[in-house]
């Protein structure tokens, strides 16, 4: 521990010298680390790549997918000497980038797209969080300490996603914190002292004493609850006084007090105020209790202390976190866990960044860091450490150095790696493509836009977020007593309705006993009818006011989106109605049919102009056209889709985390996986072998079956077949382009990173 306390300080000192260095003279000296390295322990680095091995790691390794066999070929016809440099710095600066590295954090941060019986606000907001970070390459500690100390609403704030990843579950959230972000694992410590690690059960407590006070926020109904509270406390008021001077005990008194509770309709008026926002507020933000105090379980048994004993926040491990006067606990916590200071928080994250362009960590068990957990190559890890923190956590900076490092460029290492042994970074190791890997490739064979946005589900996610801005605003636009007026006057019309329905559905029972079917369907139409009454009257006394309200205060207008779709079900046709209004200033202006037709008129344009410069011949373009839009609706990358994947989706088979657990993804091959990738439906004319998706396109140019292996061998494993390929091919007389792909497609050379 202090070995890496002095090289911090090191860092420092050194880093105004340090940090003008270029890229290349960065991995110049990490270079120089592993070849002192190499010559201690007489090892012989691997050979060089081949320009044609180099471009497909690079491309899986920063943009998350294979190349296209336009993208090869143009890096492959250069002769610029720079063209390696210069292509790590375009990937970096590509949106494949923030695509593959959202994939990456997803996995770490049990990113899921949908929560449980929520409206998915949080979730959506925080998912472009994550996009936006990266795509802004957001520096590490600076992301991290947003998400540690984040509170607020979801669209002020959507870091707070992380803490309601595990909403109003502050221990096991703690425990994971710190498994992420420090590498340590202290989860056995929260029930009992760690018996393997030097962790007390108060240590724990003390840690998770900072974030105990988290809160979600799950309404915006306070106000009114504190005025019908208060209607309430004054009925009680008078039946006190008025039982100190009763002569019957206060049995009259008590009588008159319950008449005039029964006449508030306690309950039916807090329906009226819950019931039109449906799940749009749940959650829909974090805050910290201000009486929040963390104790030791009742079954607390150690000997540093005694059930419910208080336990004030304290760090764990490196410089104390005191908590300063007024500030946020969450706070002192962010500021210390990403300290450069803190011992263990830079040292996760260049194992992590290492593992993932070289296949392998420098500390094996990064995640499970003990003081005695030694690196494989010491000198390595600090070196990397401090350029971690001279690049003040610059993560593009940081995998850009590594890329173009000596060891990056060197052949893959194709012997396992055991766990416990010393693996000396002759070169990357040879490993498996991640699920999201393969299915991005496979969408930069069938799509001709593979690294395109999913610019539909972006504006939805925009204005889901919106939506419940608005009714939180609408909610909070009024005090208490207004609000509750407005839903009085909104419930005397209801009752009569409800009074209505009653009878209707009494009469609806005598129906059912006498097995009179026509006239139980007569009265269901009629009930149905009373219920899509008593929704539009809903509508019209309580939200128009409550929405017009908070549009009067802002001064906008209140819109209408006449193009959403809504349930007419008189159930949610009430929360249906938020959907469909808009205020300016939440989220995006809802588009116009005219929008969406020069839109539309746009695209085709595109793909037509794209037809053209295919040489698509002009009968065939309406069918390229057709075909190619279904494509870019249907097929997008991982980043796009839901987080994770339904089961039975590809992505699942392939082995995509569940999103329960970190890092809990899977690179074993399977049956299940094999049989996907000769029969699944991407293996048809739908996808990847229509005669329109680029990889068919290129391969069915050829004139004859080698040409033809050149194309598929060009587009799926960038580069050209080998011999032993070429004699293969011929050997099982693959004449057939679909034959060839299938064949190539189901090797090893294309599920692997060299």
């Amino acid at each position: 521990m202090k070995r890496y306390f002095f090289t911090l300080c090191a860092a420092f000192l050194t880093s105004a010298s340090f940090a003008q260095n270029t890229p290349q003279q960065h991995a110049a000296a990490i270079d120089r680390v592993l070849e002192a390295h190499w010559q201690a322990n007489q090892v012989t680095p691997n050979p060089s790549a081949s320009d044609e091995t180099f471009l497909r790691r690079i491309y899986l390794d920063l943009a998350g997918r294979i190349p296209t066999a336009a993208e090869a070929r143009s890096f492959l016809e250069s002769r610029e000497s720079g063209k390696r440099d210069a292509l790590i710095d375009d990937l970096l600066a590509r949106e494949s980038y923030a695509s593959h590295f959202f994939n990456v954090w997803a996995d770490v941060l049990r990113l899921k797209t949908h929560f449980v019986n929520t409206s998915n606000v949080i979730p959506s907001a925080y998912r472009r969080y994550i996009r936006e970070s990266l795509r802004a390459n957001k520096p590490y500690d600076v992301f991290v300490r947003e998400m540690l100390s984040a509170k607020g609403y979801a669209w002020d704030n959507p870091a707070i996603g992380y803490y309601q990843r595990d909403p109003d579950m502050p221990l096991d959230n703690m425990a994971l914190t710190s498994r992420i972000f420090l590498g340590t694992r202290i989860e056995c410590a929260q029930c009992h002292n760690d018996p393997f690690d030097k962790w007390l059960q108060t240590d724990f407590y003390h840690l998770a004493a900072y974030t105990h006070a988290n809160n979600s926020v799950k309404e915006a109904f306070e106000g009114a609850r504190i005025e019908i509270k208060r209607r309430q406390d004054i009925i009680e008021a008078d039946f006190k006084a008025e039982k100190k001077t009763a002569t019957d005990g206060g049995k009259a008194a008590e009588a008159r007090k319950q008449q005039r509770l029964d006449a508030m309709h306690y309950r039916p008026v807090v329906g009226v105020i819950k019931n039109p926002v449906g799940q749009l507020l749940s959650p829909i933000g974090l805050n910290r209790k201000a009486d929040s105090i963390l104790k030791l379980p009742h079954d607390f048994k150690e000997g540093d202390g005694k059930p419910f004993d208080v336990m004030t926040p304290a760090a764990l491990m490196g410089e104390a976190a005191p908590i300063a006067a007024e500030q946020d606990s969450a706070e002192a916590f962010a500021n210390w866990l990403t300290s450069p200071k803190n011992p263990r928080f830079t040292r996760v994250i260049v194992n992590r960044l290492w593992r993932q362009m070289l296949g392998v960590p420098v500390t094996e068990r990064f995640d499970n860091l003990r003081d005695d957990s030694r690196a494989m190559i010491p000198e390595l890890e600090e070196h990397l450490v401090q350029l971690m923190i001279t690049l003040r956590y610059d993560m593009k900076a940081f995998l850009g150095t590594i890329a173009r490092t000596r060891v990056y460029h060197a052949q893959a290492s194709s012997e396992a790696h055991s766990l416990g042994s010393v693996y000396h970074f002759p070169g990357p190791l040879l490993r498996r493509m991640s699920a999201e890997q393969v299915w991005d490739s496979l969408v930069a064979l069938i799509s001709h836009e593979p690294d395109a946005r999913d610019t539909e589900r972006e504006f939805i996610d925009a204005r889901r977020v919106g939506i419940s801005q608005m009714v939180c605003d609408a909610y909070l636009a009024f005090d208490g007593k207004k609000l509750v007026d407005i839903a009085y006057e909104a419930l005397g019309p209801d009752m009569e309705l409800q009074a209505k329905e009653a009878a209707i559905m009494e009469e609806m029972t005598k129906a059912n006993r006498v097995k009179d079917d026509a006239k139980v369907l007569t009265l269901r139409r009629a009930q149905g009818d009373i219920r899509r009454e008593r929704a539009m009257k809903m509508i019209e006394k309580f939200i128009k006011p409550v929405l017009n309200g908070l549009a009067e205060q802002k001064g906008v207008q209140v819109f209408e989106d006449t193009l959403y779709k809504i349930n007419p079900n008189p159930s949610v046709l009430v929360s249906e109605t938020w959907r469909r209004m808009w205020l300016p200033g939440y989220g995006p202006e809802p588009a116009t049919e005219a929008e969406l037709k020069a839109v539309e008129a746009q695209k085709a344009a595109q793909l037509t102009e794209l037809a053209q410069r295919l040489q698509i011949p002009t009968e065939r373009q309406n069918d390229f056209i057709t075909h190619t839009k279904k494509i870019l609706v249907e097929w997008h990358r991982a980043s796009e889709l839901d987080s994770p994947a339904p089961r039975g989706h590809p992505l699942r088979t392939l082995g995509q985390s569940d999103r329960d657990f970190v890092e809990n993804s899977n690179l074993q091959a399977s049956i299940p996986q094999a049989l996907m990738l000769m029969n699944n439906e991407i293996m048809t004319e739908k996808a990847l072998l229509s005669p329109w998706s680029p990889l068919m396109l290129s391969v069915t140019k050829a004139t004859s079956a080698e040409q033809q292996l050149e194309a598929a061998c060009m587009a799926l494993l960038s580069r050209k077949p080998t011999a032993e390929e070429k004699a293969l091919c011929a050997a099982r007389k693959l004449s057939r382009a679909e034959d060839t792909v299938h064949a190539l497609l189901n090797t090893k050379a294309f599920l692997f990173i060299e």
